[in-house]
């Protein structure tokens, strides 16, 4: 089963806006690392300290296709979900929706490798890390073999 969503809302600000008149490309990512960002601090709020504690992520790759573009003021929900998970990786998808009118704008994919924060080296997704998560499928797979899933119908917000 896959984990619930999670989102943020962004507006989009004059400083994000380039010469074509429109939200830049590297906004695009910033929102899905603030997005990601977001997710980790809910799952991070709730685990058992011990389970959390020296946990860090490093990306490893950003996936990013544009469909639309974004102006000035318009608000923006950017949903982010982690369905699968290797034993050192986890894959994180989103989508950047205009909420005026559900206008799917972008998508994206990530991989993220857990690392012990520490050190700064790889480590394992124990079971009680995944559980943290929201216990995505562990899969076997090869690094750049990733097919993008539908997303799940639930969405958690922060408060």
């Amino acid at each position: 089963m896959t984990p619930p969503a999670f989102g943020i809302e962004v507006v989009v600000r004059p400083e994000d806006i380039d010469d074509l008149g429109h939200a830049n490309n590297v906004h695009y990512l910033r929102w899905m690392l603030e997005a990601a960002e977001g997710h980790w601090a809910l799952y991070r709020a709730t685990a058992r300290p011990e389970v959390v504690a020296g946990v860090g992520w490093v990306v490893m790759r950003h996936e990013l296709d544009y469909f639309a573009p974004a102006f000035v003021g318009e608000a923006l929900e950017v949903r982010t979900w982690v369905p699968t998970c290797t034993a050192t990786t986890c894959d994180r998808y989103y989508q950047i929706v205009r909420q005026s009118d559900g206008l799917l704008l972008a998508r994206g994919a990530s991989s993220y490798c857990v690392i012990d924060a520490q050190t700064g080296r790889p480590r394992r997704l124990s079971d009680d890390l995944r559980a943290v998560i929201g216990s995505p499928e562990l899969v076997k797979r090869a690094r750049g073999d990733r097919p993008f899933p539908t997303p799940p119908t639930e969405t958690l917000r922060a408060r």
